[in-house]
C-alpha cells in the first residue's frame, strides 16, 4: 500500500510540474509580441519579456497607439532589423508625438543614438508601428499607430 501511495503521489508531481511548465511556455507565446507577429505579419523572434506598457485604451474599432519595451534574453535569438542609424528625423518626430499623446513615461522613451535597427511597417488604411532595437541593452521599442 506504501508503494502504491508513492507512486500516485510521484505521478501526480510530475503532472503538476509538467502542467507548470506548460502553462509558463503558452502565455510567454501568448504576450503582446504574439499579437504584434499576428497584426503586422512580422517574424519577431519570441524569447523576451516585456518591461513597460500603455496605450490609448480600448476603442470599437480597436484604432488607437500602442508602446511595448521587451527585453530580450541574451541566449535568446534577437531581432534582425534594418541599420537603425538610417531612421529619419521625421520617424524620430513621429515616434515622440505618439509617446508624448500616450503619457508614456519619458524614462522609458528609446535613447535613439543607441538604435542599432528599425523596421517601420504601414499598412493602406494609415496605420503604421515602428520598431526599434537597441542591441547592446537588448530592447526592442514598438510604437503602434492604428486608425
Amino acid at each position: 500500500m506504501k508503494t502504491k501511495g508513492k507512486v500516485v503521489f510521484l505521478l501526480g508531481m510530475l503532472v503538476l510540474t509538467a502542467s507548470v511548465l506548460l502553462a509558463y511556455r503558452i502565455s510567454e507565446r501568448n504576450s503582446y509580441l504574439r499579437i504584434i507577429r499576428a497584426n503586422w505579419q512580422t517574424d519577431l523572434p519570441y524569447g523576451c519579456r516585456q518591461l513597460y506598457e500603455i496605450d490609448s485604451g480600448k476603442s470599437f474599432h480597436g484604432d488607437g497607439e500602442r508602446y511595448h519595451v521587451f527585453l530580450y534574453d541574451e541566449r535568446k535569438e534577437q531581432p534582425v532589423l534594418e541599420d537603425g542609424s538610417l531612421l529619419s528625423g521625421a520617424s524620430k518626430e513621429r515616434v515622440i508625438e505618439i509617446l508624448d499623446s500616450l503619457g508614456a513615461d519619458k524614462d522609458w522613451y528609446p535613447y535613439f543614438e543607441k538604435v542599432t535597427g528599425k523596421k517601420i511597417y504601414r499598412k493602406q488604411d494609415g496605420s503604421v508601428m515602428y520598431l526599434l532595437y537597441e542591441g547592446g541593452e537588448r530592447k526592442l521599442y514598438v510604437v503602434e499607430y492604428f486608425l
